[in-house]
């Protein structure tokens, strides 16, 4: 068998797309990863949108969105509801089946390059201690479990709509794993396994997840923004910096998914 994460081939069946067995999972401790400049290095849909410019399926209005989110992220003023709506409606435009392979090709092409080996060497580290390991993020449920696959998380929180006659909606499943919302879900999550927060760790690097930072019993503080980085420090929150690339040769396959990837239009 291959190690967890390094070579990952061989889907599950869409009657197996709900989450892990919950069986044996009651009161573990849980620790929580975001991705973006945190498991990666980078922004996933940026990342995803520049590789679609570059391949000819999205315009320059494209990349001069992505650029006004880049900076307005920085400045934790990102406006995440028209991030969003925009993001899932132009998804939307393609039937899933070919946004799949898109987003497939965009994965292997500029994601799993820089996912962090450091961040899979912790999501081992929590597993051999029993602990649950789940990647929390606002980005979209495929690229989520595509990650969870590869790193070897055990499950996730993600953005997750509908699809739809074979296309992926904007219809967002609410509330949204951004800021408090991503607290409420984790919180939410831990309860249904009978789990503290106080007792659950969590990973980042933005301010923008100061809510759950500020919930759990073990923040942690990754590649801080400069302002993450002074409040980390000023609490006593562990402080890391993650810089090797994991050094995948392999993409991995989403196992499990709240809707079908081969859904044909109708």
């Amino acid at each position: 068998m291959p190690p967890a994460g390094r070579d990952v081939t061989g889907a599950r069946s869409v009657g197996e797309r709900v989450g892990p067995e919950r069986k044996g999972m009651e009161g573990r401790p849980i620790a929580f990863f975001d991705l973006d400049h945190t498991l990666l290095d980078g922004a996933n849909g940026n990342l995803v949108v520049a590789y679609m410019v570059k391949k000819g399926l999205l315009g320059w209005e494209a990349v001069w969105k992505a650029l006004k989110f880049t900076v307005l992220y920085r400045l934790n003023r990102l406006p995440r509801e028209e991030v969003y709506r925009w993001t899932f409606q132009e998804c939307g435009k393609y039937p899933i089946a070919e946004l799949i392979r898109m987003l497939d090709e965009a994965y292997e092409a500029c994601i799993m390059p820089r996912l962090f080996r450091e961040g899979e060497e912790c999501i081992a580290e929590h597993k051999a201690r029993g602990h649950l390991t789940v990647i929390a993020t606002a980005a979209g449920e495929y690229i989520s479990e595509k990650v969870r696959v590869q790193l070897g998380a055990d499950d996730k929180i993600a953005a997750v709509a509908p699809v739809r006659n074979g296309y992926l909606t904007d219809e967002l499943r609410r509330p949204l794993p951004y800021g408090e919302g991503k607290e409420k879900l984790a919180r939410d999550y831990a309860a249904e396994r009978g789990v503290d927060l106080s007792d659950c760790y969590f990973y980042s690097d933005s301010l923008a997840d100061l809510p759950l930072l500020e919930a759990v019993g073990h923040p942690v503080a990754v590649n801080p923004q400069r302002g993450l980085r002074k409040l980390a420090r000023d609490r006593g929150w562990p402080v890391v910096y993650w810089r090797t690339p994991a050094g995948y040769t392999r993409p991995s396959r989403a196992e499990r998914l709240t809707f079908d990837p081969f859904e044909e239009p109708t």
